[in-house]
C-alpha cells in the first residue's frame, strides 16, 4: 500500500512530485522541520524558520504566501508556536480556536480464518490489499439515538505477516505447520466509524518541553465521548454478527474502549463562518493572515466514517484555484 515502482498505486512521491517537477518552479527540501512562521511588520506571513536536522542548524524560506499542510496536531503545533507581538496566541489565532475540536476516527478489527480455504495452496494476495469496502448501513435500519456511522475495509492487513501466529498455541515443526494451513483461510475486517468535534478535545504547545531540535512538543487532550463509545460498541457487534454467519476462527480484538484516530485526525484549525468558531474561511485561507492558508485535514469541522484523504485533496485543489485568482486580481 506504500506505492510502486511504475506508479501504479496511487501515492504523492509517484503521482504528484513529478508533476510539480516539471514546471521548474518547485524545490523539495528535505530533513527541514519548520519551526515557526514569521510574520513582517504588517502581521502577514513572510517567511517559515526551519531547523535542518541533519545540521541541526536554524534557517530560513521566504514566501509571499505560505501554505500549512502538516497533519492536524503538527499544523496546531506550528501555529501555536508561531508566537509574535502581533499575534501573541500563535498565528492566525485571534479566536482562540487553534488547536480545538481535534477528532477523527475510532475503529476496531476482527480476524478471522476461513475454515474452506485452509490448506489451500498458499498464494501471494498483497496485491490486492484493502480492496474491499462496505459502506455505511447502520442509518437503513430506523431511527437511532446514535449519531454517525461506520464503514468496513476488508484485508487492509497485509497477508504476507500470519496475523494469527501469536495466537495460535504451540511452538516447534506442528506450531508452523498449523500456522501455514490457517493462513490462506485469512480474512480481517475493520471498522472506521465518525468521532464527534468538541471544543475540549484539543492540541496545546508546551514551551517547557522541547523536542530534540528545541522545538516545544505538542500535548494532545483527548477523551471520546458518550455517543463515540456508542457507535464504536454498535460496530463491533456489527463485524461479529456478520463473522458468525461464516465458519472457521475468530479472532477478536476489540479492547474495552476505542483508541486512536486511524491517523485520520482532524479538526484543530477549523474553517467557518463565524469568525468567533472558526480559523479559516471556506478557501482555507486565515481570516487574520490573508497570505496563510491550510489545508490538511486540520480545516475540517466535522468528520464523516470515510477516509478524509480526497476531501484534503480536493479543497487542496480548490484553494490552489483561489490563490491563483487571487493573485490575478491582486489581492494576494
Amino acid at each position: 500500500m506504500d506505492g510502486c515502482d511504475v506508479a501504479s498505486i496511487f501515492s504523492t512521491p509517484d503521482c504528484l512530485l513529478p508533476k510539480a517537477r516539471v514546471t521548474g518552479n518547485f524545490t523539495l527540501r528535505e530533513n527541514a522541520l519548520a519551526r515557526e512562521i514569521l510574520v513582517d511588520n504588517k502581521g502577514l506571513a513572510h517567511a517559515v524558520s526551519f531547523v535542518d536536522t541533519e545540521t541541526r542548524t536554524e534557517q530560513q524560506v521566504k514566501a509571499g504566501i505560505i501554505v500549512v499542510c502538516c497533519s492536524t496536531v503538527e499544523s496546531a503545533r506550528l501555529l501555536l508556536n508561531s508566537r509574535s507581538p502581533r499575534h501573541p496566541g500563535g498565528l492566525a489565532n485571534s479566536s482562540g480556536v487553534v488547536g480545538h475540536y481535534l477528532h477523527g476516527h475510532l475503529g476496531n478489527s476482527v480476524s478471522m480464518y476461513l475454515d474452506e480455504l485452509q490448506g489451500k495452496k498458499p498464494f501471494n494476495q498483497d496485491g490486492a490489499t484493502d480492496h474491499v469496502y462496505i459502506p455505511r448501513y447502520n442509518h437503513l435500519s430506523g431511527k437511532s439515538n446514535v449519531a454517525g456511522g461506520w464503514g468496513m475495509q476488508v484485508n487492509y492487513q497485509s497477508y504476507m505477516f500470519p496475523q494469527n501466529a501469536h495466537r495460535v498455541p504451540g511452538y516447534g515443526a506442528s506450531f508452523k505447520q498449523q500456522v501455514r494451513k490457517m493462513q490462506p483461510g485469512y480474512l480481517q475486517m475493520g471498522s472506521f466509524a465518525k468521532v464527534t468535534a468538541h471544543q475540549q478535545n484539543c492540541v496545546t504547545v508546551d514551551p517547557g518541553r522541547l523536542d530534540a531540535n528545541g522545538i516545544p512538543i505538542p500535548v494532545v487532550h483527548f477523551r471520546f465521548s458518550d455517543n463515540d463509545r456508542a457507535l464504536w460498541q454498535a460496530a463491533n457487534q456489527s463485524m461479529l454478527e456478520m463473522f458468525s454467519h461464516l465458519k472457521g476462527k475468530v479472532f477478536p480484538s476489540l479492547g474495552k474502549a476505542p483508541s486512536g484516530f486511524a491517523s485520520h485526525e482532524v479538526g484543530t484549525v477549523r474553517m467557518g463562518k463565524d469568525p468567533r468558531a472558526s480559523v479559516l474561511n471556506s478557501y482555507c485561507q486565515a481570516r487574520d493572515v490573508k497570505n496563510l492558508f491550510v489545508t490538511d485535514g486540520s480545516c475540517f469541522t466535522t468528520s464523516s466514517e470515510k477516509n478524509p484523504t480526497l476531501t484534503i485533496m480536493a479543497l487542496s485543489m480548490r484553494a490552489a484555484d483561489y490563490i491563483r485568482d487571487q493573485r490575478r486580481k491582486g489581492e494576494l
